[in-house]
């Protein structure tokens, strides 16, 4: 399990998504224990942004079609779902357990900053870092592999045999695409929760 670190001065990238009560003031980071982690990790999983994701990545994969071996119908949109859900599943939990084994708050955090291009540049170099306990924003690891894991594990237990590695790498880089469009849907249209 994860401690709660003691309140710390404000990073300005990445507040918190809940402050604790005891939080000196709006803004100022508090590392997200243990249950506030399990709770992004149902969120990202299980919540409006799996479904919504994986809806249009399927859409978009019925219009190509991809694969072929599937058809264009009700049936291979529900396969095309099935398996984005599933990669997208593998990789918030590869993402959030490996988060939490590096003590990392892998979560996204909308800015406390002002302006476009801030909030923007923000959203998406979120991409690829976490914070700390100490409230450092910091390059992450579990944020770079997660997308590859999910990938890897879908196209080897989902797709046609013929599709190998490097399908399931250019899937895998193309999901920080979707990833980055996330976090700019979260940083400038999404409700705060």
């Amino acid at each position: 399990m994860l401690a709660q670190a003691a309140p710390e001065a404000a990073s300005p990238a990445r507040p918190a998504v809940q402050a604790a009560p005891d939080a000196a003031a709006p803004g100022t980071y508090t590392f997200p224990g243990a249950k506030q982690q399990w709770d992004n990790y149902l969120y990202n999983a299980f919540g409006p942004p799996a479904w919504i994701s994986t809806a249009v990545g399927a859409a978009l994969d019925q219009n190509k079609p991809g694969p072929p071996e599937w058809d264009s119908g009700a049936k291979g949109y529900g396969e095309r779902y099935g398996w984005r859900f599933g990669m997208s599943l593998v990789g918030e939990t590869a993402q959030y357990s490996s988060g939490a084994l590096m003590h990392q708050d892998v979560a996204f955090h909308r800015c406390e900053c002002r302006g476009f291009f801030p909030r923007t540049f923000h959203a998406l170099t979120s991409t690829l870092t976490a914070t700390t306990p100490g409230g450092r924003t910091v390059f992450s690891v579990p944020a770079l592999v997660s997308p590859y894991a999910g990938s890897f594990t879908a196209m080897n237990a989902w797709y046609p045999a013929r599709y190998g590695p490097a399908d399931a790498f250019r899937v895998g880089s193309i999901s920080f695409a979707f990833k980055a469009v996330g976090n700019l849907v979260g940083e400038f249209l999404a409700p705060r929760r």
